[in-house]
């Protein structure tokens, strides 16, 4: 997918009158970042080299993590087969250059100049990770994303704690060395290539093809005034998105609960004594996921992150940015 989308979107630079863009190098280990393909624009007998970072999509809310990530890798332009109008906007206004395979692109320096704005997605249909960012199979990156000893575990050990079967595993790990988010030592040990790449692409997945099909509803407190920091959740049950997060950081104020649980909902809702109610406050949702007890009765901080760019309001953009630089940035 990586190689299709650079392949594209650097043809679409080269068939601008007056430049010639060309891939010199793919895959390049520079320090401590691993930078997809470098390439070069001719203008005028004037050559600049860029570094690329390739995306699938690249999306309002990733734009202050893709900052972050590309400060220390420079010069570059971002590449992906869609970039939404307002992040390439926001792109525009920090400096950055970018090209997506409809051929919408933006680079400004000394000797070059290119804005070319054609409000319109690329209809080719590049080839798609069929199974590692399917439902089954972002359960079984879940698990290796937050346990990343568990990549080199029997694929029956780690089945078991995303429950899902070996089989799936399998196929996770191959589509993982397909595209290179992994490589296999020589002693036959596998090591990731790219872990902060694999969560970004986990997330937006997660909140795509796994959040909304996993079971949940909505409820309300049967009592009124009930202040939900004071609630003594069951066992196997955990707070989510901006409750999690208001825990981690006390940065966001949370006015509505959302709630994983591995138990029956009907068990839950005794429990904390809820009542099902379609514009309810309260959120249940299936927990997905086989674990120890979580610390503080809080989901993981990368899934709180997922959960918080779910509905990406500038609030939950804010905290999901905390959370990140304080909790999961070090973890990958």
């Amino acid at each position: 997918m990586r190689n299709d989308i650079l392949k594209i979107a650097t043809d679409k630079i080269d068939d601008l009158i007056g430049i010639n863009c060309k891939i010199i190098e793919k895959e390049i280990n520079r320090k401590d970042n691993f930078i997809d393909a470098k390439i070069s624009l001719e203008h005028n007998n004037e050559k600049i080299n860029y570094f690329v970072e390739i995306m699938k999509k690249i999306l309002p809310e990733q734009i202050p993590r893709i900052l972050q990530q590309i400060q220390d890798v420079q010069p570059v332009i971002l590449m992906a087969d869609y970039i939404s109008p307002k992040a390439r906007e926001m792109l525009r206004l920090k400096n950055i250059p970018y090209a997506d395979t409809a051929g919408n692109m933006y680079l400004s320096s000394l000797s070059i100049y290119i804005y070319v704005q054609t409000d319109r997605t690329n209809r080719q249909k590049l080839k798609t990770k069929t199974r590692a960012f399917n439902k089954a199979g972002l359960k079984v990156l879940f698990q290796i994303l937050i346990n990343p000893e568990y990549l080199n575990k029997p694929y029956r050990f780690i089945g078991e704690k995303a429950r899902v079967t070996i089989a799936t595993v399998g196929n996770v790990i191959q589509d993982l060395l397909r595209e290179k988010y992994i490589v296999q030592t020589n002693n036959k040990k596998y090591q990731f290539v790219d872990r902060p790449r694999l969560f970004e692409e986990w997330v937006r997945a997660y909140n795509n093809a796994l959040r909304p099909k996993l079971n949940q509803k909505r409820y309300k407190w049967l009592e009124k005034n009930v202040n939900w920091r004071n609630i003594e959740l069951p066992k196997d049950t955990y707070w989510g998105s901006a409750n999690a997060a208001e825990i981690a950081t006390e940065y966001i104020i949370a006015d509505q609960a959302l709630i994983y649980t591995g138990l029956p909902f009907q068990e839950v809702m005794k429990d904390l004594k809820i009542i099902p109610d379609e514009d309810g406050e309260i959120k249940l949702i299936e927990k997905f996921w086989k674990n120890e007890e979580e610390a503080n009765n809080v989901i993981n901080p990368m899934l709180i992150y997922a959960d918080l760019l779910y509905d990406p309001n500038p609030r939950h953009i804010e905290a999901a940015n905390k959370i990140y630089k304080q909790y999961v940035q070090d973890k990958l």
